[in-house]
């Protein structure tokens, strides 16, 4: 779980203070497909962006056709079928279609994170009492070599710690698709917060648990996997949130697979990371700056011309994209783009534009994303962006807008949720967002 940076809630960029269930618009993820990365899927607080050309278009998925919805943020996982994996409070989700989410062997179980391996295996971690648990979509090996399908079944099965455990984050090393690493915590009443942190070596049959004693946490603190080297599964790092109980995170190294681990980096607000197919590291910050170390943590550079970073990742192709900062907050500045892109770490080159998103999905009759997110909630949320529906939209004056005093109509489920707001409903939001948001590095 994870807190909103406070600024970034309050925004200014709307009439009314018209904001995305409680959330200013933002990027809060960004995936690529395996072996197509053309193909991108960014996770939004007011649903999902799929583009199919390398970022110059983006059309509109809604909540409701993904199956969640509130301040919740799923974890995806795009495999090289183009399938998109999504977690959500109903189940394990999979679009395979284009347009609908449909359940997979999980069914209803809660699955609190997904990812995948180069080798095409996809593993999920339930955190529902019943099964809880880490599951991978490859047979058993020995005897038998170890086939993997593309997440259609779940054979393998782990249970490495107990039934009421949450598992946080879990990160498959991109040089050995065997080596997994998961994280964790056990919260029991009258119990002290247990951190939890294994290590699996053959795929996710066996977990073995690494020590938690050089990280220092507090009650709030969550402990995650944020990356893994390119070229060396036992480098990896992980970052501690709220490391003083209410705002500050800091950046932790292991050179030895998880046996121990080294404090290299402190930012006083959340932290971004990613570790670079060039081994540089890069930290990365709404409002505290943003870093890069070449000797793996040692020593960090302040990036000058970095924009306000909420999340990080890198393609195949050897650049850094980044969530940044769409509109201006209350002291955000507004970096013009909800994602921008970088191959130096010094110029950076705009990539999203909400107001420039181009569509919904196209999907047919019948379906959540056509009969909800194209009928009902398009022109509504295109409104609030300031974006273009290409469409008639009867229910919305000319001159409104952000400049206009219009307040949006409230449809149940729907962006549209805080038109009109008052500050004090604001703030409960913000603080609410402050406990339970959750996102990637």
């Amino acid at each position: 779980m994870r807190r909103l940076v406070l600024v970034g809630m309050l925004t200014t960029a709307f009439a009314g203070d018209v904001l995305a269930n409680g959330r200013a618009p933002g990027a809060s993820t960004i995936h690529f497909r395996r072996g197509m990365e053309n193909e991108i899927a960014a996770g939004m607080t007011f649903g999902l962006l799929l583009s199919h050309d390398g970022g110059q278009k983006w059309f509109y998925i809604c909540e409701d056709a993904v199956g969640y919805g509130g301040m919740y943020d799923p974890r995806y996982e795009y495999t090289s079928s183009g399938a998109l994996f999504g977690t959500t409070f109903n189940g394990l989700k999979v679009m395979r279609n284009g347009c609908e989410f449909a359940d997979t062997p999980p069914g209803m179980s809660f699955v609190s994170e997904v990812v995948g391996g180069s080798d095409g295996a996809i593993y999920y971690a339930s955190t529902d009492e019943a099964t809880n648990g880490v599951f991978a979509s490859c047979t058993l090996e020995p005897p038998s070599p170890r086939t993997c399908s593309d997440g259609t079944a779940f054979p393998t099965a782990a249970h490495p710690g107990q039934a009421k455990d949450w598992w946080q984050t879990m990160r498959v090393a991109p040089s050995n698709p065997r080596r997994i690493y998961l994280s964790g915590y056990r919260l029991e009443a009258g119990s002290e917060k247990v951190f939890l942190l294994f290590r699996s070596d053959d795929g996710g049959q066996t977990y073995q648990p690494l020590p938690v004693n050089a990280f220092t946490v507090m009650t709030n603190s969550t402990i995650d996997i944020v990356g893994i080297s390119k070229a060396n599964p036992d480098h990896v790092y992980a970052r501690v949130t709220l490391e003083d109980n209410s705002l500050a995170d800091a950046l932790y190294r292991s050179t030895n697979g998880g046996q121990t681990w080294t404090r290299i980096h402190k930012v006083q607000g959340a932290l971004s990371f990613v570790v670079r197919g060039n081994g540089q590291l890069v930290v990365g910050s709404q409002v505290q700056g943003s870093f890069v170390s070449n000797d793996n943590g040692e020593t960090w550079t302040p990036l000058t011309n970095a924009p306000h970073i909420n999340c990080l990742e890198e393609n195949a192709a050897g650049e850094v994209w980044a969530c940044t900062q769409n509109y201006g907050a209350m002291n955000v500045p507004s970096d013009g783009f909800g994602i921008m892109k970088t191959t130096d770490l010094a110029t950076w080159t705009g990539v999203l534009k909400f107001q420039d998103i181009e569509l919904p999905v196209a999907c047919p009759a019948g379906t959540v994303q056509h009969d909800k997110c194209d009928e009902k909630l398009w022109c509504g949320l295109c409104k609030q962006l300031g974006c273009d529906p290409k469409r008639e939209c009867p229910n919305f004056a000319d001159d409104a807008g952000v400049d206009g005093g219009l307040e949006i109509p409230r449809q149940q489920g729907s962006c549209s949720t805080w038109g009109g707001a008052s500050w004090g409903a604001l703030v409960i939001a913000v603080m609410f967002a402050l406990r339970w948001r959750r996102r990637r590095a």
